[in-house]
């Protein structure tokens, strides 16, 4: 009974850990929003901004490029060895006063094999000029392969076996400018 106590604890516990991972992550990833950086960086291939697929990228596996002012930034990479980029969706959106943001989990759609098709989430923060005082809604989605543990412990909220882990971070924007003349978004 005492090893079944102690693995149904450990099952928990990870799942807790790989929680406060995804929050720690969430948290560095707002920062690039926060300040501008992932609106304004100017990537090595001469893009400019992340888009949905590159700031998914930079959270798994970092970035680099330039500031408006040339100067080079590197990003380092924000996910936990412990957490898979396959099973990671981001989800970035912009609300109009705090009262309406919507911070409520994304809902999966799967198909009849059990297999994720839809996130129901997106990307977009831009708009034209200044990204000054902008309100954003960050949410990185995990679903976090589980299981049924001992003593019938069952953390199991989404198919396959999965648990869906949700960390959010809503914040306003500091003031920033586009990267150049050639950057009319972001």
């Amino acid at each position: 009974m005492f090893i079944a106590l102690m693995l149904a604890t450990m099952y928990t516990v990870l799942i807790l850990l790989a929680q406060q991972m995804l929050e720690t992550a969430a948290q560095d990833a707002g920062r690039l929003l926060l300040i501008g950086s992932a609106q304004t960086i100017k990537q090595s291939n001469g893009t400019y901004g992340l888009t949905a697929a590159d700031f998914k990228n930079a959270i798994c596996n970092g970035a680099s490029g330039t500031d408006s002012s040339g100067n080079p930034i590197t990003i380092p990479v924000l996910l936990p060895p412990m957490l898979s980029c396959s099973k990671l969706t981001v989800n970035v959106t912009t609300a109009a006063t705090y009262n309406v943001a919507s911070t409520a989990a994304p809902t999966f759609t799967y198909n009849s094999s059990g297999v994720l098709t839809s996130t129901g989430t997106g990307y977009n923060y831009q708009s034209g000029g200044s990204g000054q005082s902008r309100i954003i809604v960050l949410q990185l989605s995990y679903l976090w392969p589980t299981g049924a543990g001992p003593l019938g412990v069952n953390l199991i909220n989404q198919p396959n076996g999965n648990r869906l882990l949700t960390a959010t971070s809503v914040f306003t924007t500091e003031n920033f400018s586009c990267n150049s003349a050639g950057q009319t978004s972001c």
